[in-house]
């Protein structure tokens, strides 16, 4: 028996769209107001929304409206969804899981593969895309940008340099609504020497542009975030003094400028940076960039003034007993902080009896669950990352 989604989505199919806000016809004299057929098709899965883009031009094109992309992304963020990539030498898997989940065990939704050549790198995930970076032919970069939620992915052009080291990080301009890549790179572990951005969706074929960055630092060892427009990444600033400062990139302008650390901010080059409530804040333990079951506090410092460099240690957080006893042998590694005020960790392999398990702490409640994934012992070779907000967006790759 069909469920009356089922009856919505298949009466919608026989919608037909004649201009932007006026009724549209279905059949001889029945009329659907256009804002009710965006909220059908709002209310619609994956799947079905595929299916509707090849009913007509007219439907496509209802679907790659701008407005209804962002209604569907805000839509989505009500659901958040977890996504894990796991990734080896040729290949990289992508799966999900809600975000929001009670203790016990949960089968991760099996989403994608990747193929690449030799090493493959997750440099993050944004409003829907996520980008990998690939070591191709010739030893040669190329990032990889890909839609978990239409299937799509499409390999870029190479990084054009000579040097050995290539870090990248996907930044997105909420005004002029553009991705970008932003790629670094240097000879050495020491100060990178070159600076690329491509902006993603021109017209013109996508290429590398140099730009210039007047702060000397080092390559970055750590995954950096975009935050309203933004990308942050940890790094080591040129001195003298030498110190362990924040970079931030303008998407827009694509300008760098440098953030200072607190005083009392234990900040490493391996620390993570996090979305919290939408400012900058850094996730610091006292056992550098890994949390075991001997880890006796967290600390989130928030952003307060980027031009003053001023933070806010918002938490300071003293593990309760039990965390040692749920912990046990497992090495940890902050993944960030959901809307609920939840610090999420997990490991980034599998060590024996090769379980895999996420760890949500509560910081209101001060309390510790965590949840077993099904099936990842397959993965024991692999490593692991797990980035949170995750959204479904409906866009094709070739119309962002």
């Amino acid at each position: 028996m069909k469920t009356r989604r089922q009856h919505a989505a298949e009466d919608a199919l026989t919608i037909s769209r004649r201009k932007t806000q006026s009724p549209v016809s279905v059949g001889i004299s029945e009329t659907i107001p256009f804002d009710l057929i965006i909220e059908i098709l709002l209310r619609l899965p994956l799947k079905s929304i595929a299916r509707c883009r090849s009913i007509s031009k007219s439907w496509d094109s209802i679907l790659r409206r701008e407005d209804f992309t962002e209604l569907f992304i805000t839509r989505s963020r009500a659901r958040p969804q977890i996504l894990i990539s796991c990734v080896e030498n040729n290949e990289s898997l992508l799966f999900s899981i809600p975000q929001v989940q009670k203790p016990g065990v949960i089968a991760a939704n099996y989403i994608m593969r990747l193929p690449c050549i030799h090493y493959s790198k997750n440099i993050g995930s944004l409003r829907g895309l996520v980008c990998f970076t690939h070591i191709g032919k010739n030893h040669k970069t190329e990032p990889v940008i890909c839609n978990p939620s239409t299937g799509q992915f499409l390999t870029l052009p190479h990084v054009k340099t000579k040097s050995v080291i290539v870090d990248s990080f996907l930044g997105f301009d909420p005004i002029d609504k553009q991705f970008k890549i932003l790629s670094m790179t240097s000879r050495t572990h020491r100060n990178c020497e070159e600076y690329q951005v491509m902006t993603l969706g021109t017209k013109k074929k996508m290429s590398w542009r140099i730009i210039e960055c007047c702060i000397s630092h080092s390559n970055v060892q750590n995954d950096g975030i975009c935050v309203n427009g933004v990308i942050y990444y940890v790094a080591g600033v040129s001195g003298p003094p030498r110190a362990v400062s924040i970079i931030c990139f303008d998407v827009r302008s694509e300008k760098f400028k440098v953030i200072n650390k607190a005083k009392e901010m234990l900040l490493w080059s391996l620390s993570t940076l996090v979305n919290y409530k939408g400012t900058l804040g850094a996730l610091l333990s006292d056992g550098y960039a890994e949390v075991t079951g001997e880890t006796k506090c967290f600390e989130l410092w928030v952003l307060v003034d980027a031009d003053k460099h001023e933070w806010s240690k918002h938490i300071s957080i003293s593990l309760p007993p039990l965390w040692k006893n749920i912990v046990t042998e497992d090495r940890l590694y902050f993944v960030g902080v959901t809307g609920t005020d939840e610090i999420v960790l997990s490991p980034r392999y599998l060590s024996e009896p090769y379980s895999f398990y996420v760890y949500y702490y509560n910081i209101e409640s001060n309390t510790i669950r965590r949840i077993e994934i099904q099936g990842m012992d397959a993965f024991r070779h692999y490593k692991i990352r797990l980035s949170l907000n995750h959204v479904e967006d409906v866009k094709l790759l070739q119309y962002i």
